[in-house]
Parts: structure tokens; sequence; C-alpha cells
């Protein structure tokens, strides 16, 4: 214990202001390079547990197409199929999904609409969680209302709109708008009547908005029911798909893989592709990994610029105790004594720094919480600055620090033990 007293004393002697000094400013730079390193690394994850939310808020886990666009009519064999398959499978339900143009007056804007079941819409994905009303029941009243009966003819169907497209069009709940296609004159092997038929344009009604906080969505995005759809384009009981939801979101490639080939029962025929989310946002996700790794990898450079520090004031402690350092070894300490005793000053920095620094990136997330930093929805697709705290990163970043701080102990450690007891008594 001798070395860590000797060398705790070395680190608090007042006599050597200046070396006092230059401790402070070698715990201010690990702090910092921690605090910078955790915070951004927390921010980054937060950004990719938001697009991941966001995303999954929308759509659904796993989705079931056929590789023939228009061409899904057993779709109620599939959903049987899938439910039976596994308890991971909570919920499934048909889809119609097309590109097209909406307008309302002069004011025009692209969009996709989606066609659901509102009966499971609130199963297969978390968009009816963000409709815009009081409480549940006016919730379930609103899908109730998205019903469609083809049947009725005239009818007006309903329809839900994003919150920044209704700003967009100057569209309120109860307006009219044209829905317009460009698939005119399309006719296939599962439509019915004449190509003169087709419609180009149909008209919806707004009952409700919706807000999910992801600005593409909010920005494109409308809910109708899937039969509206079918009737829009003439087309019998044909979906674009089906969509299905889990327990388990880590899941779904082990589920993709083991469902493909249930479904794709017949030799040497493959007529549906199960593709799960990963899959269908594979860009989005790869981008915000590297990202996060890179930023990581640019702060973790302050944390090893912040252990130069460490090494420098070694230096200048190793050049000032040469005479302590000689005495110490002409009375019988072992150079391992001496090694141990730098060593734990330059730890003892490097542990206040790296306290020091895992306690202010908690500071600097809070406050990031606290008083939601806007960002531009147009560019970031989210409204505010996103932040997730993870023991597992702090851990990570405190044990990564310490570690360089000990990597920046050795060499000026070693030194000390090579100075000659002879040298450092010479002049005395």
């Amino acid at each position: 214990m001798f070395e860590y007293f000797t060398g705790l004393r070395y680190l608090l002697n007042r006599a050597r202001v200046s070396l006092s000094i230059i401790s402070v400013i070698s715990i201010f730079g690990v702090m910092l390079g921690v605090m910078a390193l955790v915070s951004v690394v927390s921010v980054a994850g937060g950004f990719e547990d938001e697009f991941r939310d966001k995303v999954l808020g929308v759509n659904s886990h796993i989705l079931v197409m056929t590789y023939k666009q228009d061409d899904f009519r057993e779709y109620r064999d599939v959903q049987k199929t899938l439910e039976n398959f596994s308890p991971e499978i909570i919920e499934t339900a048909p889809f119609i999904f097309h590109e097209m143009m909406i307008a309302i007056g002069s004011k025009i804007s692209g969009i996709l609409i989606k066609g659901v079941e509102p009966e499971t819409m609130m199963g297969v994905s978390d968009l009816a969680k963000y409709i815009q009303v009081p409480d549940d029941d006016a919730r379930r009243q609103i899908l109730e209302d998205l019903h469609f009966d083809r049947q009725r003819d005239g009818d007006v169907p309903p329809v839900i709109i994003g919150r920044v497209l209704a700003e967009k069009l100057k569209a309120n709940i109860g307006d009219e708008v044209r829905v317009i296609s460009p698939r005119r004159g399309i006719v296939g092997e599962h439509r019915y009547g004449p190509s003169q038929l087709e419609p180009t344009q149909k008209r919806f009604r707004i009952i409700a908005l919706y807000d999910s906080g992801f600005y593409d969505y909010d920005n494109r995005l409308l809910i109708c029911d899937y039969k509206a759809l079918q009737d829009f384009f003439n087309l019998d009981d044909v979906v674009t798909g089906v969509e299905v939801r889990v327990k388990d979101i880590n899941k779904t490639g082990i589920l993709r893989d083991n469902v493909t080939p249930v479904l794709n029962d017949r030799p040497g025929i493959q007529r549906f592709k199960v593709i799960d989310w990963q899959d269908l946002n594979r860009n989005l996700f790869t981008s915000l990994h590297m990202q996060k790794i890179t930023l990581s990898i640019i702060m973790l450079f302050i944390v090893i610029v912040a252990s130069f520090n460490i090494v420098g004031t070694l230096i200048m402690m190793v050049l000032d105790k040469q005479r302590d350092i000689s005495i110490m070894k002409s009375m019988g300490a072992s150079d391992g004594m001496i090694m141990r005793m730098f060593i734990f000053q330059g730890m003892f920095i490097g542990g206040i720094g790296t306290v020091l620094g895992l306690v202010g990136s908690v500071v600097v997330c809070e406050l990031i919480q606290a008083y939601d930093f806007d960002l531009d929805a147009t560019v970031y697709l989210i409204h505010t600055l996103p932040v997730k705290l993870e023991a597992s990163v702090f851990a990570t970043v405190g044990l990564g620090a310490l570690f360089i701080s000990f990597l920046a102990t050795l060499y000026p450690s070693w030194w000390a033990t090579q100075l000659s007891p002879v040298e450092g008594l010479r002049y005395e």
C-alpha cells in the first residue's frame, strides 16, 4: 500500500502548484472526452431507435406479397397459414398499396395510399394510436367509420390523412379530396368492367388526421379501407399483400426464413416473397448504424488525445521526483513498486476524469430530453433531437476510457523504474 499512498500524496502536493494544475487539466481533458463520446453515442442511438419506432409504428413487422402485382387472390388462405404457423405471430391483415396524386382545389401533391382492413388495423400496426382523437373510444369510432361498402354505389369513401399533408393542402376534417390514379386503361386478369370505365380519379372524404411524428409518412401517406381501393381500381377480391405483426421484432429474420418455404410449398415455384422490416428499410438502418460507428470512432480520438495529457503529467512527475525515486530505490523499493506508484497516479487522473465525464454526459442527455431541441423535419424527418441512455454504453465507454488511461501510464511508469539511484543522488 506504500506506493499508493505515496502516489496520491504526490498528486495532492500543494507545494508543486504547477503539477497540481497540470493534473487538473488532465482530469478535465478526460472528462470532456468521455462526456462527448457518451453524449454523441446516446444521440446516435436515439436516432436509430426513433427511426425504428416510427417505421414500425406505421408499418407491420413482416410483409407477404406475390412476385406478380395485383395477383394476390388467396390472401385469406395465406393469413390462416401464417396464424397457425407460429405463436410468435400476433395478427395478420390484407393491404393494398399504391402511389397516386391528391388534389383539393388548385393544390396537388404526390401521395402513397394504403388500403387497410379497419377491424385489424390496431392489431397489425401502431398507426391507429397516432389518430388525433381525445380517447380510445373516439379512435375505435374512427376505425368503424373507415369501413367502405362496395355495394353502395355513390358513397364517398372515408380516408385518414397525415397532419402535415392536411396543413400543406389546407384541408380539414369533413373536406372532400380528389385522389388521382395514373393507372388509366389498365385492365388485368382480375379486374371487372371495360377499360373505358377504369376510373382516373375518385373523391374521398377526410374523417380524421394522424400525427406519427415521422415527416415522411405524415406528409405523404393516406389510409383508407382496402375495399375502397379495390373499387377504385375495378379490382375484384385482390390485394397487394398481407402484413404481419409479431411479438419479438428481433426474430423476424428467423420467422421470415422459416415461413417462406411453407408458403411456397410447390416445388420449383416461388410465388410468395416474404420481407421483414429490416429488409424493407435496410438502407436507412444501415446508414444510421454506420453513422453511429463513425461518430463513436471520431469521439474516441478525443479520449485518446486526452490520455496524452496523462502521459505528459506523469513524465513531469517523474522528472520532478527523481530524487525521491532514487531514495526509495536505495532503501529497497522494487521496480514494481515504483511502477505501480505512477500507474496509480495515472489511473487516479483517468478514473476521476471518467467518472466526471459519465456524470456530465447524463446531465447533457437529460438537458437534451428536457428542452426538446427542435429539428427541421423536412431534413431529419423527425421533430426533436432524440436521446437514448443505455447502461451498456456508459459501461463500455467508462471501461474503455480507463483502459486507455492505463495504457497511457505504462511508458512513464516504466521510465521511472529505469532511473539509477546514483544518478538521482549525484548532485545532492
